[in-house]
């Protein structure tokens, strides 16, 4: 069984003891996370095994296209209810 100790998360370094937790990947390699990439990695389902299988799963999605503008019905329904622009002149109140 390899062992590897880290003491921080692989993924993002994240060295706080008080986040971090393990995980034991396919090979039976156990790799040290933080609590949101530990439950990143048990929401995924996937069994990687090598840390930098890991870290690909686990990547930063923040540089991910902006999806704003893909036809967002709750976003557009908000956006209006809270704009500036919610009555027409026709509308307003005397």
């Amino acid at each position: 069984m390899a062992q590897v100790v880290h003491s921080s998360c692989c993924v993002c370094g994240n060295s706080d003891s008080r986040a971090l937790s393990d995980v034991e990947l396919e090979s039976s390699t156990r790799v040290v996370l933080c609590g949101s990439h530990a439950l990143m990695y048990r929401r995924s389902g996937a069994r990687p095994r090598s840390e930098s299988e890991l870290r690909a799963l686990l990547r930063d999605r923040r540089g991910r296209r902006d999806r704003r503008h893909d036809g967002d019905e709750l976003g557009a329904a908000l956006t209006a209810a809270f704009s500036n622009d919610r009555r027409g002149t026709d509308r307003r109140r005397v």
